[in-house]
């Protein structure tokens, strides 16, 4: 198999990580800390290991993630099982801890080349016994939701990191053939009442596209904590009136909000003529239209296609726009 990017057969040692070992553990649900993509990470032998992140928020102190430590030694250029260790300390001396088990291996059937990466749109969760007055291809009821999550966790795909997709489209790293993100848009209470009991359930990792405007934002960064889902940015409003320097602050608001800096959604998938500059000015990975298509090496990683999920449509049409 024809493999691209620059191996290394360097050990990574991420960041010292000291701070916390003597504070107090925060009480359960204070802090939660959210591994962004799949919880056991997977690294091709030689390949170099891309740290996937950790996002951390406070019910009572909002975003940590800014201070969230690393610490662990990914050995790439030798087979085994690694541990990555993320620890948070908040203003009131309260600590908390997650673990990241990082595998690498030599068994990865990247098939990178030719299937791409199938990245979901999902938009509303609706419980069929209690429907909403409307519903549309858009929505997608608890049943299928299960199902869909039962067949990919039966499977065993993997849930790549933002920063381990960014990684496969600029062509320095491999990701194994069955591989998939979910994305929810517009942060809606179906979705955060019903569809992230499932995610949590299931033990899969979602992202939540999530406007900063809302008037809830706050109590919902709250409430729905989860440590299966990460909230990046998702934009209420058009963007073509605005300037680079103006994105670029809207943008930069955002994140200091939701501490994540992962991806960002066009709003109704528009791309602006100053967009890309603005997105790779604030650091933002991977950025999405509402094309639809797989994501490859050698994509513009600021204008990236989705694979749209419709309701009532079957497991069958679902299966084969994963995989």
């Amino acid at each position: 198999m024809h493999r691209k990017g620059r191996p290394t057969t360097d050990s990574v040692v991420v960041t010292d990580a000291e701070a916390g070992a003597d504070a107090e553990l925060a009480p359960d649900g204070r802090i939660t800390m959210t591994l962004c993509g799949d919880h056991e990470t997977i690294v091709r032998t030689g390949e170099e290991y891309v740290e996937p992140g950790c996002l951390a928020r406070d019910t009572e102190e909002g975003s940590l993630s800014d201070r969230v430590q690393v610490s662990g030694e990914v050995d790439t250029s030798t087979p085994g099982t690694y541990t990555v260790t993320y620890s948070v300390v908040n203003d009131a001396g309260m600590s908390a801890r997650a673990e990241r088990t990082v595998l690498v291996t030599d068994d990865v059937d990247a098939g990178w080349d030719e299937d791409g990466i199938s990245v979901m749109m999902y938009h509303y969760v609706y419980d069929p016994a209690n429907p909403p007055d409307y519903l549309d291809a858009n929505y997608v009821s608890t049943d299928e939701l299960s199902e869909q999550l039962a067949w990919l966790v039966e499977r065993g795909f993997y849930f790549p990191s933002w920063a381990e997709l960014r990684a496969y489209v600029d062509g320095t790293h491999s990701l194994p053939d069955k591989s998939v993100i979910l994305t929810f848009d517009d942060g809606e209470y179906g979705f955060l009442n019903l569809g992230i009991p499932l995610l949590e359930q299931y033990g899969v990792p979602a992202t939540s596209f999530i406007e900063c405007s809302r008037g809830d934002i706050e109590e919902v960064l709250r409430d729905y904590a989860s440590p299966y889902v990460c909230f990046p940015i998702g934009h209420g409003g058009a963007i073509y009136d605005l300037s680079e320097d103006e994105l670029v602050d809207d943008l930069s608001h955002a994140v200091d909000i939701l501490g994540s800096r992962g991806a960002f959604a066009y709003p109704y998938g528009d791309v602006s003529d100053v967009s890309a500059a603005a997105i790779e000015r604030v650091g933002i990975y991977c950025s999405f239209t509402t094309e639809y298509d797989r994501v490859y090496p050698g994509d513009d990683p600021t204008a990236l296609p989705r694979v749209r999920v419709s309701g009532d449509n079957g497991i069958d049409v679902y299966t084969g726009s994963v995989w």
